[in-house]
Formats: C-alpha cells, structure tokens, sequence
C-alpha cells in the first residue's frame, strides 16, 4: 500500500512545478489541497487523518489533529512560523517536523521595506484621495528623518537593517541575543524595549510567537510611543494586542499602521475600513521565488524523510 503524502498549503507549486514533481517521485499517493483556501480547523482533521507525510502551511496541527492521525510521521512546514504546530504533541507521538528558515527572509524584509516608505508617504492615503477624485498633496517624511526601531533582529530584522543602509537611517534595536557585527556595519544603537517605543517613530517587529511573546506589543508599550508614530507587523498576529493598536490610533498616538498578520485569519475584524491601516493578506512571503524555496525546501525534507535520508532542516 502507498505512503500518502498530503500537501495542504496553498497555493502549492502555482508558479513553479518543481516541488510537485520532487514529491510525485518518491512514489507515493500525493494529495493536494482541493479548496483554493486556507483550510479550515475541521478541513484539516478531515484531510490528514490517514496521511503518512504532511507538507503544511499555517493552518493549525494541535495535538488533537496530531493524535487523529495514526499513520502520521512528519510534518514539513512550508515556511518559518512554527507556532501553529504543537511541537510537544509531535515529540509525544514520533512526528518529525521540519520548516524552511531562510526561505521566506527576503520576501518578507523586502515588504517591510515597502511598508515603511508606504507609511512615510502615506501613499496608501494619497492613492484613496485620489481614487475619490480628491486632490491632495500628502506631506510625508524621508526615512533618514526618522528614528526607526527593529524588535528582533534575526534572519528578517537583519535584513530589514540592511536593506535601509541606502537611506541613511537611524537605526535603534532589541534583541535578545543582539547581533554586534551586524550592529557596528549598520550603525544601530543597541536599547531595551521600553527605550525602543519610547525613542523610535516607527517601530518593525520581527519576534516569534511564543508564551513571552504574547501580545508583547500592547497598550503598556504604544503609550511610550511619541504621537504620531508608526507600526509595522509582519511576525504574528498574537504578538501584538490589536485592540490596543486600535486604542493608539484612535488617540493619535500611531499615525498609521501596517499589519500582514493578525489574531485571527483571515481577518474581517474593526481595523477593515480605516484610512489609516494598510492591511495585506499574510503575503509578506509571497513572492514567487520565496514562496518556491520554501515549498521546494519543505518538499526535500518530506522526500529525504521518506528515503531515510536527515533532512536538511529538522525543528524536532
């Protein structure tokens, strides 16, 4: 009888056909996502009941679903986030889990990029101006005007403070672990978190998603903020609070926001219909070439898993 592998991401090989061929060579029944969407809790416990191999998205593999699924022997995420996954439920049951680190980091880096120009500008708001037949001149800020704020600087904040090199910014951030290399080559003063919101106008934030980091950005830290600043999420929905966000604006303590994740996704929640929100559909990732190394990354891992072979990028 055949392995069964069940590829539930989506899309899943829409611009390159190379991780769908890989997977179909070992031999094994390959199941794709039938729906077009991200699925659903229950489509999820429904399509991976009897499946050997999992090549996941972000959809949500609770140790319910883990212990479902009886022929279960790993889980290859297509990207970074390992939140949506219960590790300790893996362990328990001999899953192996595997995740694309580097995969996404430019894709995502280069859209934070995109997104503080966007809010320096305010070229979301000139674009609703205009698109309403109003004609107004936006007044905006260079980006070396600015204090700008990176919390977390691992594989994406690093970049984030690379790619700003060009605009000669001034550069604060916290880490737990700060990077003094990267720090000296880009010229960025080391704070603590308080003194990241209380000196930055905009703050990005590149953090994971775990018990510590749990709505980490709230009230407590915006209202150290100075008004009219700006906030960039592109880590996880949990990490920050957002009905503080929507506190902060309503107080002009943020000026604007730009959030690619959220609580709960998809999102319909009272940020929709703000002038002053850019909202994007968890795409930070979504460029062609980094959504294909992190589907081709997760697709050598399944089959190196399935051959016997160590895959390249095993979390557990």
């Amino acid at each position: 009888m055949k392995k069964i592998i069940q590829v539930t991401t989506y899309p899943f090989a829409q611009y390159n056909d190379g991780p769908k061929k890989l997977l179909e060579s070992t031999g094994c029944e390959v199941r794709y996502n039938p729906y077009d969407r991200r699925l659903s809790d229950d489509d999820v416990k429904n399509l991976s009941r009897d499946c050997h191999f999992l090549v996941a998205g972000t959809e949500l593999y609770d140790r319910e679903v883990i212990e479902s699924c009886n022929n279960l022997e790993a889980i290859c995420r297509v990207g970074i986030g390992l939140d949506s996954v219960d590790l300790e439920a893996c362990k328990d049951n001999n899953v192996i889990v595997t995740y694309t680190p580097e995969a996404p980091s430019d894709s995502v880096a280069e859209l934070v990029l995109a997104q503080i120009i966007n809010l320096l500008r305010q070229i979301h708001k000139s674009n609703a101006d205009v698109q309403k037949g109003r004609w107004i001149r936006q007044m905006g800020f260079l980006v070396s005007e600015l204090k700008i704020g990176i919390l977390g600087v691992g594989r994406i904040g690093g970049r984030v403070a690379k790619l700003l090199q060009p605009f000669s910014p001034q550069l604060y951030a916290c880490d737990l672990e700060p990077n003094l290399d990267l720090g000296e080559k880009c010229e960025i003063q080391w704070v603590s978190i308080d003194e990241l919101f209380r000196i930055c106008n905009l703050v990005t934030v590149h953090v994971p998603l775990n018990e510590s980091n749990y709505h980490l950005v709230n009230k407590e830290k915006l209202n150290l903020m100075q008004k009219e600043s700006y906030l960039i999420n592109t880590s996880r929905g949990k990490v920050c609070d957002e009905r503080d966000i929507i506190n902060a604006l309503d107080n002009n303590i943020l000026m604007s926001v730009a959030l690619d994740v959220y609580e709960t996704e998809p999102y319909s929640g009272p940020l929709i219909g703000r002038d002053d929100v850019i909202l994007t559909a968890h795409m930070a990732s979504s460029s062609r070439q980094g959504r294909f190394l992190m589907e081709i990354g997760a697709a050598e891992d399944c089959v190196r898993i399935i051959t016997g072979k160590k895959p390249y990028n095993r979390v557990c």
